[in-house]
């Protein structure tokens, strides 16, 4: 939570305000199936492509152990003011419901202004996806990666493949919301590595954009 403060400090006042502005705007914003999946064809300008890793080490658990955790727990590792998740058709293992499997739906509010959902896609022994549905900031997947590399050592993966979902979802993450993004991401990695019973001992991030070429074109 002091990262995020801290975050929202370091930036210049009129440059938060008109994101949160941007960002509410998108929150207004009422498309046609919502609950539809999508993906880059769906979206808006370049494709984002962000990795976020995290190398363990002390760790008690191996790779599967802390992805099969991570399933039933990431609603729960997000920090709630940048993505606070609950259960769209049914409450969250941690509130009593049934556990998340592939097709599980969620609804996130992020950073507090822009409502969100996506749907579970895969659920592997070391590999999770996650789609956005319709009415989310961004059109694409998100997919959490585990490794074991040694004794008590584990690599951690998040990457985010996406387009925004519209112009102003655009605009909102050229402000601020990239910076709220990778503060968010970092965040489930930490909380992962200690369901694991280790510590982050080093990270990586890295982030490019491309131009996006409908499949016709190719």
């Amino acid at each position: 939570m002091r990262r995020f403060l801290s975050a929202a400090r370091s930036l210049p006042r009129p440059l938060w305000l008109l994101a949160g502005v941007l960002g509410y705007t998108a929150y207004l914003q009422n498309p046609r199936e919502p609950l539809r999946p999508t993906d880059l064809p769906d979206g808006v300008g370049p494709i984002t492509h962000r990795l976020y890793r995290a190398d363990v080490q002390g760790a008690t658990l191996d790779a599967a152990a802390v992805t099969a955790l991570v399933g039933q727990r990431l609603p729960d590792l997000a920090p709630k003011v940048a993505a606070w998740f609950r259960g769209l058709d049914a409450p969250l293992p941690s509130q009593g419901g049934p556990p998340i499997r592939p097709g599980t739906r969620l609804r996130i509010l992020m950073t507090l202004t822009r409502r969100a959902r996506v749907q579970v896609q895969v659920m592997e022994p070391t590999r999770l996806c996650l789609r956005t549905l319709r009415l989310h900031a961004d059109a694409g997947t998100v997919t959490f990666r585990a490794l074991d590399t040694g004794p008590g050592r584990l690599r951690l993966e998040i990457e985010t493949v996406v387009r925004a979902a519209s112009w102003p979802d655009r605009a909102a993450y050229l402000l601020a919301a990239h910076l709220f993004q990778r503060l968010n991401w970092e965040a489930v990695l930490t909380s992962a590595a200690r369901l694991g019973g280790g510590q982050v001992a080093a990270r990586e991030h890295r982030t490019r954009e491309y131009a996006y070429v409908p499949p016709a074109a190719r």
